[in-house]
């Protein structure tokens, strides 16, 4: 097994302390020397003057290769060897365990290609750039691991902007590697501009990116690429972007390959572990509240440790879904915006927060009331406080606060955790049924679960029918489920499911008509890649959210309503299996759909009402927004 950067292993400690700050920093230089060593003092003046675009600083960079990975063995031969500074590049992708690269080919990046074209990367071209980005998102959410993208100098690079954003306010380590023009034109001294040219490409994506930089010699290209893998995971975890001159892709480079270094993890601070450990203890209702960093932190086995030894029941947030079993009697199972969910918290005598910050959209717009004492486990102190305040914070990633906090908690007598989920669940149900509104469409998240594989990725689009699977679907495991609630980029599924389909895991796409057509030429990808891709397009003939939107605030509508082509059509026509079915045979008809053992298509024509999770329908809407 190949080593690889990766979110979920318990190796990858990329959520650091603050105690442990500068012996991470250290650890990081270390292994950006151990990943790509340079044999001569050019590369560090090189790596030096490759100055990042407003880099940021907030905690120790600590992504790891996988303990259990055998190491990678050099031949004498291969030892300082001389190759192209693309091949360099490509021989340093394989060394930090990529799998897999997303891209379209360029004039400028040819060089790229042709160093991957023998390597054993995968590499699966798509049909537009931003397609890339999504795709190398998806990949990462799906895996944990990093996620990479190559594009070529100018409007390629710029086309990833929407998905670069999306992946980071997501929070997922994704590496966009781009070609800038060449030296003697970038340097400005010749006064010309070539084709391409984007001497502030930096800029523009150091608005999107956590990080952002470039290469200045062909020495540096390895060193710069371990830096920029390193800078995914570290602290807020994200998007990087690294560009390369295209002459230097040619220019020879004298390297020697080297496997990363794990760089050693600090612990939280004691005393906030024993005060959270203290404040959780004396409660006797406590209820934990699961983000994205519970899951990117590795954090899920341990996590349920701790529920089951406070007896408290577990609500997560969009992106922390999956990190308790669907059928765990702790697992609530319904977004804290469903009254019952609400209740729930309500009825709270403490709190314990793991990798969220408790955002606008999961808490109506900071409304929902929250019980205290809270106790935030946080790789970031500024996230664990910015929106609700926090009694105890303990400043780490998921797995580590949670371990650290496991053996100070008493075991509380099992049971009466799992009666209050129970009954939250089945109030719920019974709500949602008998609302005419609700109904349909709550039927259609539960026909859709029962026809899923075992191993099924679901990707939902911002479309009502993905709002409707991201709040009420229940994954069984974590990275099970995608939705794009960062940035909230509509045609984010289809591109995104490449990614996680190139693992080989069946993947169903949940999206409307309006987001399809965003980059329906990704069906053609599924095709020339034999991915495992379903996708479930509820066409309602339009933008079905924001057509309820301007209902609801002004009382008629104009410009949502869409001409849609015959989607079954389309789809056949990129070779495309497809079908259309209704609410009833919905799930023998998504059954037929996976066993095509790649692409297919399943229409349904349905226009569903929005679920409460949705702003225009947030329960709490108008009211003031809750106390910290």
């Amino acid at each position: 097994m190949r080593a690889r950067f990766s979110l979920y292993p318990a190796s990858v400690a990329g959520e650091g302390s603050s105690r442990a700050s500068r012996a991470g920093a250290r650890a990081a230089r270390a292994t950006v020397k151990g990943a790509a060593r340079a044999t001569s003092k050019k590369t560090a003046k090189a790596s030096r003057k490759a100055t990042p675009a407003a880099p940021r600083r907030e905690a120790a960079p600590r992504a790891a290769p996988r303990r259990d990975a055998a190491p990678r063995r050099e031949s004498a031969s291969q030892r300082e060897a001389e190759r192209s500074g693309a091949r360099a590049l490509v021989e340093q992708l394989e060394i930090l365990g990529v799998e897999v690269v997303f891209g379209i080919p360029g004039v400028h990046n040819l060089a790229i290609f042709d160093a991957l074209r023998s390597s054993r990367i995968r590499t699966i071209g798509v049909r537009h750039e931003q397609a890339a980005a999504y795709a190398a998102d998806g990949y990462a959410r799906t895996t944990g691991s990093l996620g990479v993208c190559i594009t070529t100098t100018g409007p390629g690079a710029a086309n990833t902007a929407a998905a670069m954003g999306e992946a980071r306010a997501a929070r997922s380590p994704v590496l966009h590697l781009s070609t800038q023009s060449e030296t003697r034109i970038l340097s400005g001294k010749t006064g010309r501009f070539s084709l391409h040219s984007s001497p502030q490409q930096r800029d523009l994506m150091a608005a999107v990116t956590r990080w952002a930089a470039s290469v200045a010699r062909a020495e540096a290209i390895p060193t710069m690429v371990a830096r920029a893998a390193i800078e995914a995971f570290a602290g807020r975890r994200g998007p990087v972007f690294l560009e390369i001159p295209f002459d230097l892709l040619s220019q020879p480079v004298r390297w020697k390959p080297a496997d990363p270094v794990t760089p050693p993890s600090g612990g939280p601070d004691p005393a906030q572990v024993e005060r959270g450990a203290a404040l959780l203890a004396a409660a006797r209702k406590p209820l934990i509240w699961a983000g994205g960093g519970a899951i990117s932190g590795g954090a899920a086995p341990i996590l349920l440790e701790v529920a089951e030894q406070l007896d408290a029941p577990v609500i997560t947030t969009f992106s922390g879904k999956g990190i308790v079993p669907a059928d765990h009697p702790l697992s609530v199972g319904l977004p804290p915006h469903q009254p019952e969910a609400t209740a729930l918290l309500k009825g709270a005598d403490a709190l314990l927060v793991v990798g969220s910050d408790l955002d606008a959209m999961n808490t109506q717009g900071w409304r929902l009331p929250l019980p205290r004492p809270r106790v935030s486990i946080n790789v970031v102190v500024e996230d664990a406080r910015r929106n609700y305040a926090s009694d105890a914070i303990i400043e780490a990633d998921a797995r580590a606060g949670l371990a650290a906090l496991l053996p100070l908690l008493p075991s509380r007598r099992r049971g009466a955790g799992a009666k209050r989920v129970a009954k939250a669940r089945e109030g719920a149900d019974r709500s949602l049924l008998a609302d005419e509104d609700f109904k349909a469409p709550y039927r259609f998240v539960r026909a859709v679960e029962r026809a899923l594989p075992d191993d099924a990725v679901v990707i939902a689009d911002m479309a009502v029918g993905g709002y409707w699977m991201a709040g009420y679907h229940r994954p069984d495991a974590p990275g099970r489920f995608q939705y794009p609630m960062g940035w909230g980029t509509l045609g984010y599924a289809l591109p995104a499911a490449l990614g996680a389909a190139a693992t080989g895991m069946p993947t169903l796409v949940v999206c409307g008509d309006g987001g399809l057509m965003f980059a329906p030429g990704e069906l053609a990808t599924a095709v020339q890649e034999k991915l495992p891709v379903v996708v479930l397009v509820v066409n309602d003939k339009g933008y079905g959210m924001l057509r309820f939107d301007q209902r609801e605030r002004y009382g008629e509508t104009f410009a949502v309503d869409l001409h849609t082509p015959d989607l079954c059509a389309m789809a056949e026509a990129f070779g495309v299996p497809a079908t259309r079915a209704t609410q009833r045979d919905l799930g023998k008809t998504l059954s037929w759909a996976f066993e095509q053992r790649g692409p297919a298509l399943v229409e349904l024509r349905a226009a569903f009402a929005p679920p409460l999770t949705t702003s225009p329908r947030w329960p709490l809407k108008g009211q003031k927004e809750a106390r910290p």
